[in-house]
């Protein structure tokens, strides 16, 4: 008996810490989102994590707004034209202002593209502007932007990767404090950063386009799944990311908040294929042999993933609809070993970051399936920034890494595969001339086949193991109206109060 209420006293402080209990109520201006981590920065010149740049796209604008389609819409640039094959003429709207009240400008706009490559800077998105040449003041308000070759997809990938920062008080803070403290030109302008608790962002009402319908702006971090969800039903926070599948019922079910889909993550299993034993292509065939991927589906996401069939997302223009995913297939997975030299299969070691949703779950589900394929899997969870820091040193041999399956290929498969870009971990000059082509290709129906042939290509090479795409929602309070955009990024200028 003493027992039995030892187990239920504990239980019961467990859920009360677990659970946060009624919070007092908040001003009706503020809206509070929560995710899975703090920012590493708030520079969004310098950070390539979803986390990190959920929060810095509400500070930060671009010349454009990118769309669902791949097209973009004005932002900062009024208006533009394109000249010639290498060349756009982009008009910058008169009147807005950095949050400090320094004019946004034509030197701006040349500055911020200059310090996008700056070495010191280590911009993760400079591989995505690669294709861009230089920035040329015309006046005032006026820029030309060009090219080295046609770079079809140009203007969608400055809508997401070319922030418009301040010269003059970046000039004067260094790019240090700027990481810390920035000055954007977006909807919201910081007020706080207080590390590990929160961000505080106020709107700023002297911004050029439409104005926030929330006057307070907070995002806060709540690593736990579950603790997440909780501070979205007590009314702790108005909009939450990092929903696993099997959770999910039970937002629905409180009705109290509802789930709007945004973006599919997609899972990716890397390989070094640097190194022995990956360096043989038959070896990294039997890796992908081996991943009972619609098992993984139904028993992890209930079904509602997408299986993938090469490296491009089924949802991404470009994806090459010959190809069919790999069929889970240990004896051939075996038959593949040994005749790369493994007649009794090999040990290696698995990468994954404790942060990303379900990940426990899917490296364990990943480990138990390639041992049937006589692969034996020794499992290397890391916390996010130690995560990072090995996958640039190339320390990992199998990693799971995700992206989002954007609607443009060039905005992740050239940033994964081209030896310009990151070069972590594969190499293939034909893949380099491929993605160079398939960026060129001004003709919407021949770049499409440049990009079915380059799904052909590392379908056959695997340099990953191609797993699933999995549908992501927001938890959203009744009181909030917001829809999730398919990138992803928790952009609040589109919620509103619910009417």
């Amino acid at each position: 008996m003493k027992k039995l209420s030892f187990v239920c006293i504990f239980a019961a402080v467990a859920l009360a810490i677990a659970i946060p209990g009624p919070v007092a109520a908040r001003d009706a201006g503020t809206l509070v989102v929560v995710q899975e981590a703090e920012p590493v920065g708030l520079d969004l010149m310098r950070s390539s994590i979803q986390t990190t740049m959920n929060v810095a796209y509400n500070i930060h604008d671009t010349l454009f707004h990118p769309q669902e389609d791949a097209s973009v819409t004005p932002a900062i640039a009024e208006s533009w034209e394109q000249v010639d094959d290498l060349t756009w003429k982009i008009k910058i709207r008169k009147g807005a202002t950095f949050h400090n009240g320094e004019p946004i400008n034509a030197d701006a706009v040349k500055y911020s593209f200059d310090r996008v490559f700056n070495p010191d800077i280590q911009c993760p998105h400079k591989g995505k502007l690669s294709g861009f040449k230089e920035v040329k003041v015309i006046d005032p308000y006026t820029v030309t932007i060009s090219t080295d070759a046609p770079f079809a997809p140009g203007l969608y990938m400055l809508a997401y990767y070319l922030p418009i920062v301040p010269p003059g008080y970046i000039k004067k803070v260094g790019d240090a404090e700027y990481n810390a403290t920035p000055i954007g030109s977006g909807p919201y302008r910081l007020i706080k950063w207080v590390r590990g608790e929160e961000v505080i962002m106020e709107r700023y009402d002297k911004y050029y386009g439409p104005k926030p319908a929330y006057k307070r702006l907070v995002f806060k971090a709540i690593p736990e799944e579950s603790s997440r969800i909780a501070a979205l039903l007590t009314g702790e926070s108005d909009v939450i990311s990092g929903i696993p599948v099997h959770q999910r019922k039970k937002i629905e079910d409180s009705r109290k908040a509802y789930l709007t889909p945004q973006m599919g993550v997609m899972p990716y299993l890397g390989i070094n294929t640097y190194e022995a034993p990956f360096d043989d292509v038959r070896v990294r065939q039997a890796v992908n042999y081996s991943i009972n991927r619609e098992l993984i589906n139904k028993a992890l996401f209930g079904g509602k993933a997408i299986i993938c069939n090469g490296p491009t997302s089924p949802r991404t223009f470009g994806a090459n609809p010959a190809l069919k995913p790999y069929p889970f297939d240990p004896k051939k997975s075996r038959e593949l070993l040994k005749a790369a030299g493994h007649p009794n299969g090999i040990k290696v070691r698995l990468a994954y970051g404790t942060y990303m949703s379900q990940i426990q779950e899917q490296s364990e589900a990943i480990a138990s399936d390639l041992a049937k394929g006589g692969i034996e899997v020794t499992l290397e969870p890391f916390e996010r920034a130690v995560m990072w820091e090995r996958y640039k040193g190339k320390k990992h041999q199998l990693f799971i890494y995700w992206w989002d399956d954007a609607p443009e290929p060039h905005r992740y498969i050239y940033s994964l595969f081209h030896s310009k870009s990151r070069d972590y971990y594969y190499k293939n000059t034909k893949i380099d001339e491929l993605l160079d082509k398939g960026a060129a290709t001004m003709d919407r129906g021949k770049r499409a086949l440049v990009y079915n042939e380059i799904d052909k290509i590392l379908y056959d090479d695997c340099p990953w193991a191609y797993l699933y795409v999995i549908p992501e929602v927001f938890g959203v309070a009744n009181g909030v109206s917001y829809q999730g955009k398919r990138d992803g990024f928790l952009d609040m200028r589109y919620a509103s109060p619910k009417k």
